[in-house]
């Protein structure tokens, strides 16, 4: 097979109201992978803070670019920020669950598509008006894209941030990955949510009491059966974020990298890169660490204008 060297990425939380930050930390981010002339890559979601028009509009400047409004150069998954946003302040704790009940996650991920629309173009779908789940095959290598944000439930998640894969989406992977286009492939599956066991949050401030709120309803369920699926259809990696760590893990025989420190390591201020390599070897992993120093200090750095339509374009997945 022809090498190919894979760039993955995650939660860079884009937001035009708060932790401008972040956009900075982003576009290092991209900087240090156009360096290394990556054949592809992957963005595991959380790509925005509120999913909000103008956050769709600085993540599509920072990818534009950096020329990566291209199927050909970059998969995008979506995440629970995404969809429901999320807690910047101290007072919206008490009101973010009514706000997740209030949000239509059906139109979010049809914003969420027309977002980033350019990334879905020739892929592998149930139909053009659904995003996930969708199967993007570059020379002998299937990304395989999942939606794994379940919808708000009072019970099973009040606060937006469990994952899922209802039973529709789910018969649609199995479709996917069980297609004869993907037979010879290196099958590689892209998606949000951790399979990890949460580790403990120390409280303090009001970001880790909400930290330590979240870490009791960060579950993806259904792990089992998608790890099962993963098993009996030669998944070789699984590619995610939501943890904010950088780390490779196994389960049930199925190898999974998190990037979800790639800009905001809970741990560490450095930014983490994950590098993947599949050749006729196998499917090797690095992370790469960027200083916290080597990172812009400007606040005020200006971005290109580039239009940003939210229509609704697709069904949910």
């Amino acid at each position: 097979m022809t090498p190919m060297t894979i760039a993955h990425l995650s939660d860079f939380h884009l937001s035009a109201e708060h932790r401008r930050s972040h956009i900075r930390r982003a576009r290092r981010a991209l900087d240090y992978v156009k360096t290394l002339n990556v054949d592809h890559i992957v963005v595991t979601g959380d790509i925005t803070a509120n999913g909000y028009p103008a956050d769709y509009r600085i993540a599509r400047s920072l990818f534009a670019s950096a020329g990566l409004l291209d199927s050909d150069k970059l998969t995008v998954t979506i995440g629970n920020h995404d969809v429901f946003g999320g807690v910047h302040t101290a007072e919206e704790v008490l009101t973010f669950p009514n706000h997740c009940k209030a949000t239509d996650d059906k139109a979010k991920v049809r914003e969420f598509g027309c977002g980033f629309r350019e990334t879905f173009e020739h892929t592998l779908r149930h139909s053009e008006k659904r995003c996930f789940p969708f199967a993007k095959v570059i020379g002998d290598v299937a990304l395989i894209g999942v939606n794994t944000v379940a919808a708000h439930s009072r019970f099973k998640n009040p606060i937006g941030s469990n994952g899922g894969v209802d039973d529709r989406s789910f018969a649609l992977l199995v479709e996917l990955l069980e297609s004869p286009l993907l037979h010879a492939k290196r099958k590689i599956i892209a998606l949000h949510h951790h399979f990890c066991r949460m580790r403990d949050v120390r409280p303090g401030t009001m970001h880790s009491v909400w930290g330590a709120i979240e870490s009791q309803t960060m579950k993806l369920h259904g792990k089992s059966r998608l790890l099962k699926l993963f098993a009996g259809t030669n998944v070789e990696m699984v590619l995610h974020g939501h943890v904010h760590e950088s780390n490779e893990y196994s389960r049930n025989g199925v190898r999974f990298l998190n990037a979800g420190g790639s800009v905001l390591h809970d741990r560490n201020p450095d930014l983490h890169i994950n590098i993947i390599r599949v050749s006729d070897a196998g499917v090797q992993a690095e992370i790469h660490r960027i200083p916290v120093e080597s990172v812009s200090l400007l606040r005020n750095e200006s971005l290109p204008d580039v239009p940003v339509a939210i229509e609704a374009h697709h069904e949910a997945a």
